[in-house]
């Protein structure tokens, strides 16, 4: 009988079609893609090998000396702050094997530099074994990294061609701005 009833409450003598009218909503910036945002381009210093490919790069490029030392170098970009300065440093420093710093600790690891005639800041830390230099950048509402990671001395090495890539760092729209 229940059935009965939702059958007959359902029918309706009116056949017009009915039609809704709904506003197309703005793309969140999270989801802009790519080629609407200005996009690095860069000069790739000498002895740079192609690197280890990834959704999250739009560069890479390793270095590897004859003792079988290596550097990763990658170039990407998060939304925003990227997480935030702390979080990002301390990080990096944990994956070189060094303990976490605080807020006040950053100043150890942190300074001020120009990349693409904007304000970035350049992270540097060195264990024994490991180091990491990365520069970033904030743009369009995301921020670029630049990071060169592995061998502690094969970084102190590369860090001319490094600054060299950093030096050569523009950033072109899609749209020709």
């Amino acid at each position: 009988m229940g059935t009965i009833l939702l059958w007959g409450a359902s029918c309706s003598d009116s056949s017009e079609i009915s039609r809704y009218s709904i506003p197309k909503e703005k793309q969140s910036p999270l989801f802009l893609n790519n080629l609407e945002m200005a996009q690095p381009i860069w000069d790739v210093p000498s002895g740079w090998k192609p690197g280890k490919e990834s959704s999250m790069r739009v560069g890479s490029f390793s270095v590897e000396d004859e003792n079988g030392s290596a550097l990763d170098i990658s170039i990407s970009n998060l939304l925003g702050d990227g997480g935030g300065l702390l979080s990002n440093v301390n990080r990096w420093i944990g994956q070189i094997g060094m303990s976490a710093t605080t807020a006040g600790g950053l100043s150890n690891y942190i300074s001020d530099i120009t990349v693409a005639d904007k304000p970035a800041t350049l992270v540097k830390a060195s264990s024994k074994e490991q180091a990491l230099v990365s520069a970033i950048v904030k743009i369009d509402g995301r921020s670029w990294f630049f990071k060169m990671m592995g061998d502690a001395r094969l970084a102190e090495m590369e860090q001319e061609n490094f600054d060299l890539l950093l030096q050569s760092v523009r950033f072109e729209s899609s749209e020709g701005e």
